[in-house]
């Protein structure tokens, strides 16, 4: 069924404008976008750093802001702090904001990583997802959408006020055998990640979501 709607509802994702200030708002209520407060909405808006989806209607279905990794916000900052393109360059996809029945999150994250790439022109592009134990289930689905758009979960740690989950746009050069399935909130995840494993693909099992670990090495 989501395929279905998929294949049938318009995809309209673009660079939002400063025009589209109202529209942005509205999506975004009080809060802000996820990791980007509400009061850094215009600076980003008007240096073109918003992708959104009006998907043919006339409200905003989606959005997210794609920072350079040299901004000063505090989600590039703590990402340069903790390693991840410390020289500035590259660019990071924070959590998108959807409407209820938006059902082309895959389309869009897929869009923003080409974008990032292009722009930025490297291969430190990063998105990242809280980890939330008391929402899993929410948190395994939006899980499988990175994943599924092509992203590689390369990290778990605390970042930017949260226990966050850290993506890469670029692969393990060399995968191997599955070396272990993991549930997301198992306490082995983050120390395994650490180890040099990633997770690319998953499957789901009895208890929910089950990463599946792999090495290059």
């Amino acid at each position: 069924m989501l395929q279905t709607l998929e294949r049938t509802t318009t995809f309209d994702a673009r660079m939002l404008l400063p025009a589209d200030r109202e529209a942005l708002l509205t999506l975004c209520g009080e809060g802000g976008l996820p990791q980007l407060p509400r009061d850094a909405l215009n600076t980003a808006l008007a240096s073109g750093r918003i992708l959104g989806d009006f998907a043919g209607s006339d409200t905003l279905q989606a959005a997210a802001a794609l920072l350079p990794l040299y901004d000063d916000e505090t989600l590039p900052a703590s990402l340069r702090a903790a390693g991840y393109g410390a020289d500035g360059q590259g660019a990071v996809l924070t959590e998108p904001l959807t409407a209820e029945h938006y059902t082309q999150l895959r389309q869009f994250l897929r869009t923003a990583l080409r974008l990032a790439t292009a722009r930025y022109a490297s291969y430190h592009v990063w998105a990242v997802q809280p980890l939330d134990a008391d929402a899993l289930p929410r948190c395994e689905d939006l899980c499988a959408q990175y994943l599924s758009a092509g992203l590689t979960l390369r990290a778990v740690r605390p970042m930017a006020g949260a226990n966050m989950m850290v993506f890469s746009a670029r692969g393990l050069p060399h995968w191997r055998e599955p070396y272990r399935h993991l549930h997301l909130n198992d306490p082995a995840l983050p120390r395994m990640l650490e180890r040099g494993y990633a997770v690319g693909d998953f499957g789901w099992g009895p208890g929910g979501m089950e990463l599946v670990l792999r090495s290059s090495s």
